[in-house]
């Protein structure tokens, strides 16, 4: 049948938890036990089950639940639970029954959640482990036929690379990024991937190349139509996320004003579902003010930042508090800092 087709051809390579992913390695047609579930949980989901739209649709609202948690109360708070739905109900479900339609859906589902998985274990800091989830869900986009989702996880890798201060690869992903799904992607694709190689660019320091992506990702928006048929998960990048990004890049070259406007106008137009966005985007206002000088307003926006990140389990967002922390060390001395260091000692 045509699913066991597609199962044979991708299980060992693409599988959700099998090959090079990081929960151990089986062959194609291996059947090793998930770890620490009862049989009658395995047997629910598995070889002869047929799976359905329902099935599905089931996987994709799941995803949805799981990312609005990861963004509002930030990675630790889901990632358990996420990998423990995966080994229970997504990995046993690619080896039911399926014919290739239901397969590329089911295989694009599951690349989502493992992706997710990967971004979830990348806010706690497991980067390691966040690679190996983003490699899984790369071969699973494959195996699902869909190249515009392979681009959305070299994203996610390069936003990675970004955080870790690596640069160069930052750039490199997002440009094969672009490759993969050509001149012909929609505009608002088309600038999220220019403005994610613009934060690469950023990183290093290169204000002609990061100015350049800039400008592409702006031109790209600005060319977007509601009409347009944009990938799902492409459709949040809009002209608040545009903002925060060159925020971020403005930053990351020393260019204050700059940074401080445009993170400004992200805050203004972010909804207040997209906390951990908000959190990261102040800290960069913060630091912006600082640079311009302006230390009591950017001890009172690292104060909110501070408060907010105590409420989230969210390694980056501690570490954009901390990294805010060590900018004001050479004004350590000054009233707007300890009245900063006294607020935040109150969190506990």
């Amino acid at each position: 049948m045509a699913g066991r087709a597609v199962g044979q051809g991708t299980h060992g390579a693409h599988g959700a938890h099998g090959g090079h992913g990081p929960h151990g390695a089986h062959g194609a047609h291996g059947r090793a036990p998930l770890p620490r579930q009862r049989r009658h949980d395995r047997d629910r989901r598995g070889p002869g089950y047929r799976v359905s739209s329902g099935d599905i649709a089931a996987l994709r609202s799941v995803g949805e639940l799981f990312a609005a948690l990861d963004q509002t109360y930030g990675g630790g708070h889901a990632r358990q639970a996420l990998v423990r739905y995966l080994e229970h109900e997504g990995e046993p479900m690619l080896r039911g029954s399926y014919n290739e339609a239901t397969g590329r859906r089911l295989f694009g589902a599951i690349a989502d959640l493992t992706r997710l998985a990967g971004w979830t274990s990348f806010d706690i800091a497991a980067h390691g482990l966040a690679q190996r989830y983003f490699v899984q869900a790369l071969r699973l986009a494959q195996a699902a036929g869909d190249r515009t989702y392979g681009s959305y996880v070299l994203v996610t890798m390069s936003r990675q690379a970004v955080y870790l201060g690596h640069g160069r690869e930052a750039v490199q992903l997002a440009r094969v990024a672009q490759q993969g799904v050509g001149g012909g992607a929609p505009p608002v694709l088309q600038s999220l991937l220019h403005a994610i190689e613009a934060r690469g660019h950023g990183v290093l320091g290169e204000v002609r190349a990061c100015t350049a992506s800039l400008a592409r990702a702006e031109r790209s928006l600005e060319a977007a139509r509601p009409g347009d048929e944009v990938p799902y998960w492409a459709r949040l990048f809009d002209e608040a996320q545009l903002a925060d990004e060159f925020g971020h890049c403005h930053r990351d070259l020393q260019q204050y004003r700059a940074a401080a406007q445009h993170a400004e106008r992200s805050l203004q137009l972010h909804g207040a579902g997209f906390a951990r966005s908000r959190l990261f985007c102040r800290v960069v206002l913060a630091t912006a003010r600082l640079g311009l000088g302006e230390l009591e307003q950017a001890c009172q926006l690292g104060a909110e930042a501070a408060q907010q990140a105590s409420e989230m389990r969210s390694v980056r967002a501690a570490e954009y508090v901390r990294d805010f922390e060590r900018r004001l060390e050479p004004y350590r001395d000054a009233a707007p800092v300890r009245g900063y260091r006294e607020r935040v000692a109150a969190l506990g």
